[in-house]
Formats: C-alpha cells, structure tokens, sequence
C-alpha cells in the first residue's frame, strides 16, 4: 500500500499514516509513506504534454511517486483539512498524477480516504476536503474501499489519543486489504 500524506508538518496526519504503517505491518500488509510537501515537485503548468504520451517533463520527485503508485494495488490519501478544503501540497500532488490518469493508470485501484478535522464535527466540517478527495478518486477510475473524517485534532498527537475510534479504523483496513 502508499500511503500518501497531504501535510508537511508531523502533526496528525503524519502519525495516522505511520500508526496505519506499523499496524498494518504486524499483519504483513507493507506500506510506503510519501509526503508531497516534503519533496520536490513542481506545480503542473497544465502543459498536456502527459496527455499526449503519459510522461510529465518535468524531472522531479513525482516520477519516483508514480512509479511507486503504478506498482501498488491500494492507496491511502490523508489530508488535513484547511479552510473545510484538502492541503495545497495534496492538491499539487493530485494535479501531478496527470500521467496516470491521461492512460487511465489510476483505474480500479483501490483507494482509502481520510480527511482530518481540527475541531469538533459541529464546528468545522471535513466533508468538503473528503468530497474532492472522492471526486479525484472517481475522476480517476479508482475504486474507493473506505473513507473517514477524524475531528478534534488540532495539537500533533491528537489523534493517537482517539484510541478506540483509531483501532476500529486499522481494523476496517486489514479487513479490506487483507
């Protein structure tokens, strides 16, 4: 599985996508973290080249990135929600698969969806950030298995605090990619 974060920082996304990694682990379900914000990759100028022959010409780090995603079967995409939106990095991320989509690279893979909210469900919502994620997995042919919104964490940690709600999810995951 890849597991892909939509925030730099190592707050709460960060430590979801390596709890999910060390749990999955434990069954011998192995996965690859990558964080866009933390790479370089060039913002698409929508040139359409990758159109045309599936190949971005840009040499940067996204190339690693598809050649990682072409591989794997299941795909995670965690986001921080920001303004009720996903990340900018995600989204520069996003528009950077265009390769994959142009020759339908992305088709029937299976894909987890999880938007992270800073306060509680009444006060801010996550369902915009989680409705462009499943519009980009529906644009893109991938088959979703799983989505979920997470809320109240706002410090880095908090949501290796929501305990129960967590093991629940893990479970929902090996569940579906056992």
């Amino acid at each position: 599985m890849v597991i892909i974060v939509g925030s730099r920082r190592e707050g709460n996304s960060y430590h979801l996508a390596n709890k999910v990694k060390e749990e999955l682990a434990s069954d011998r379900i192995y996965c690859n973290i990558i964080t866009p914000g933390n790479q370089k990759i060039h913002i698409c100028t929508g040139c359409m080249d990758c159109d045309k022959n599936g190949i971005c010409d840009f040499k940067d780090d996204m190339k690693e990135n598809i050649d990682l995603i072409k591989k794997e079967e299941y795909i995670m995409i965690i986001t921080p929600t920001r303004w009720n939106l996903l990340s900018g990095d995600l989204k520069i991320f996003m528009d950077r698969l265009n390769p994959l989509y142009a020759n339908k690279g992305l088709k029937d893979k299976k894909v987890i969806l999880v938007s992270i909210g800073s306060k509680d469900k009444s006060l801010y919502s996550t369902e915009s950030s989680l409705s462009d994620l499943h519009s980009f997995a529906e644009a893109s042919l991938m088959n979703c298995i799983l989505d979920k919104q997470f809320y109240n964490c706002l410090q880095d940690k908090d949501i290796l605090n929501q305990v129960e709600e967590l093991n629940a999810f893990i479970a929902q995951i090996k569940e579906k990619v056992k």
